[in-house]
């Protein structure tokens, strides 16, 4: 962690809606909540893809919920998505396309959190292995699936 001692918490998963919302906002409450267990809430800030429907609006509803602080770290392209973005308390754009964002967004975070995902989601998960391939993983990198209801 940095000197600041502020824990960043990178959300990963499916950026549409086609997964089962319910086991996603049910898994990422628990994994979250076991992070964040004996840390102050002023101290955390919960980061994804500042898009405002998938796995990163579920995430940043918890994080108001929980009084973490939000962050949208994504690409210029986010800020055109048809769902909008997510009002977030800080944005950090890197890039002009989806994925542009990827190594800076890894370099960013302490902990990663992956619920479901696409290709995106699987790469930065990989990214974050090979970056701290020195550590203890199942300290910092949590993974779980859910049912993904659209087309492949």
């Amino acid at each position: 962690m940095e000197t600041n001692d502020t824990l960043k918490i990178g959300v990963v998963g499916f950026s549409r809606n086609q997964f089962d919302q319910q086991d996603a906002a049910q898994k990422l409450k628990q994994l979250i909540t076991q992070i964040i267990e004996n840390q102050e809430a002023s101290n955390i800030e919960l980061v994804s893809g500042l898009t405002n429907m998938g796995v990163p609006r579920l995430a940043y509803l918890l994080a108001d919920e929980l009084g973490l602080i939000t962050v949208g770290f994504s690409a210029k392209q986010a800020l055109r998505v048809r769902s909008g973005v997510y009002p977030v308390q800080k944005q950090i754009i890197v890039g002009q396309k989806f994925g542009d964002e990827s190594d800076e967004f890894i370099q960013y975070i302490d902990v990663l959190v992956r619920v479901g995902g696409g290709r995106q989601s699987r790469h930065e998960t990989e990214l974050f292995k090979q970056l701290h391939a020195d550590k203890d993983l199942s300290q910092i990198l949590f993974e779980e699936e859910v049912e993904w209801f659209g087309k492949n």
